[in-house]
């Protein structure tokens, strides 16, 4: 006999599809070595949190979603977060985020397969997004960015996902919509990071509301 797969299981799996370049793990991994390290947020200071800005929906006269980097420190530990509100059109546009100026060492890595996240989400938002800015396209409102969205997976049960994000995979987009013309991404021309979540105009999905996305670091692999 066979049995009938909801409707609801089977959007999951179709959705996860669209992520199938993004590989994760839920088990404990090494630390990156320090020299492999694009973003340490466990030894951070409050001085390199300060140097992230915000970047969200509201360059843009509708715009209504906001964006938080803040440092977390306890005792036990520390880690950055990105709180933020995603308030999307009826269409679904709507995004917010921070970025910052990439460190220097970047450009060394550009033989490396990818970037590799150690981050937990919480909250409506699951869908995110890692946003990379040529130097001479930044602060150009007729800019390009390369983006490569990923999905949080452990969510339900609070837990830390490791993220997988090929370069090759990473597209140039404006104002969410792909730039086939646009050269291929070289991370030796990369002046900018970012943090991003999205309302999901152009997608097969929407998400608004309140959500954050804790990060231990950014490394490369």
């Amino acid at each position: 006999m066979i049995s009938k797969v909801s409707p609801h299981l089977l959007y999951q799996f179709l959705m996860l599809g669209r992520f199938a370049s993004v590989s994760y793990c839920t088990m404990e991994i090494p630390r990156p070595t320090k020299d492999s390290t694009l973003f340490d947020f466990t030894t951070a200071t409050q001085s390199d949190i300060d140097s992230w800005r915000e970047v969200s929906d509201t360059v843009r006269e509708p715009g209504m979603s906001k964006a938080v980097f803040s440092l977390q420190k306890t005792r036990l530990f520390q880690r950055a977060v990105m709180f933020a509100m995603i308030n999307p059109q009826p269409n679904g546009a709507g995004f917010a985020g921070v970025q910052t100026v990439i460190p220097d060492c970047a450009a060394s890595y550009a033989d490396s397969t990818g970037l590799r996240l150690h981050a937990r989400g919480q909250g409506q938002l699951k869908y995110w997004k890692i946003v990379l800015t040529d130097r001479d396209q930044m602060g150009s409102m007729r800019r390009y960015d390369y983006e490569q969205k990923f999905l949080l997976q452990g969510m339900s049960e609070y837990r830390f996902e490791v993220v997988d994000l090929p370069f090759s995979q990473f597209k140039a987009y404006k104002w969410g919509k792909e730039v086939p013309d646009a050269p291929p991404l070289d991370l030796v021309k990369i002046g900018s990071f970012g943090f991003q979540t999205f309302g999901g105009v152009y997608d097969d999905y929407k998400q608004q509301g309140t959500g954050s996305l804790e990060v231990d670091f950014v490394s490369f692999y």
